[in-house]
């Protein structure tokens, strides 16, 4: 430090307390966004105490993602007006990060949460469970293309960025839903796949699953063995003397990112009945 009257920092000590490379207050003084306070005969360089804060609002500017031409630009032309607005827009900036991250935050704990559900979950045995209303958003798939596989790509692709787009979804993976009057087939193809909310909101994609009683079984195996359990399941229902009233659900618990063996997924299936 200086030994004048008002506190100066070396290139190293300011870049110390910071917490930054040298390099990098060597590239803002060559930019002329942050230059030394006073450059000596002999070349020392001093940053004075009031370029701390300076230095602040430059590192939360960047952090915002606020380019550093146009930071130049505002610190060019202070004026309390530029940077009120200046403010408000990064906090708009910060505020919708911050959504990000939560909502990113409820999607890991959500499937951590099935995780668990899939290890202690008894596989293959079917059984009755009063169901609450649940929400879905839901993106409609077409079983009538020729390329099966690739239209099934094209639709979840589809469906994980609206989710993205727009923030929602609550777990991960995806489940399917397969529409009552297509049950009575074999080859039990998804109608639609979805991510679960937490509760309703108002949108186009909005699928609602009916509260009521549901049987179900938790599945563990391939997607090519699902018609076995779906055979089960249907079997219990009518031996149980119900019928068959709703959609059925499957809710992946366990996928190819979890395990890396098909025959080790599970898949929870449930069909409304009464």
């Amino acid at each position: 430090m200086n030994n004048n009257s008002k506190p100066l920092f070396t290139t190293g000590e300011f870049a110390r307390l910071c917490n930054i490379r040298k390099d990098t207050l060597f590239y803002y003084d060559e930019i002329d966004l942050l230059k030394p306070e006073i450059i000596q005969d002999n070349g020392y360089r001093y940053y004075s105490a009031n370029q701390l804060f300076l230095f602040d609002i430059i590192a939360m500017l960047k952090e915002c993602g606020t380019p550093l031409k146009e930071i130049k630009e505002y610190l060019t032309a202070r004026e309390p007006a530029s940077f009120l607005t200046l403010m408000e827009e990064n906090d708009k900036i910060l505020s919708a990060e911050m959504e990000r991250l939560m909502h990113i935050h409820r999607l890991m704990r959500n499937t951590i949460e099935l995780t668990k559900h899939a290890l202690r979950a008894e596989y293959n045995v079917p059984f009755l469970q009063e169901c609450p209303e649940e929400y879905f958003i839901a993106m409609p798939f077409s079983t009538e293309y020729e390329d099966y596989e690739r239209n099934q790509s094209e639709t979840i692709k589809a469906l994980l960025e609206y989710l993205e787009a727009n923030l929602l979804g609550e777990e991960y993976p995806l489940g399917s839903i397969i529409l009552k009057e297509n049950l009575r087939f074999d080859e039990y193809k998804e109608d639609y796949y979805c991510s679960k909310l937490s509760s309703p909101i108002q949108n186009p994609l909005l699928f609602v699953k009916p509260a009521g009683t549901y049987a179900m079984l938790t599945h563990k195996g391939s997607y090519e063995t699902l018609s076995q359990s779906y055979n089960i399941l249907k079997d219990y229902i009518k031996k149980s003397g119900l019928q068959i009233t709703g959609n059925s659900y499957e809710h992946e618990l366990l996928n190819y990112l979890a395990t890396g063996r098909s025959e080790n997924y599970v898949i929870e299936i449930s069909i409304q009945t009464g």
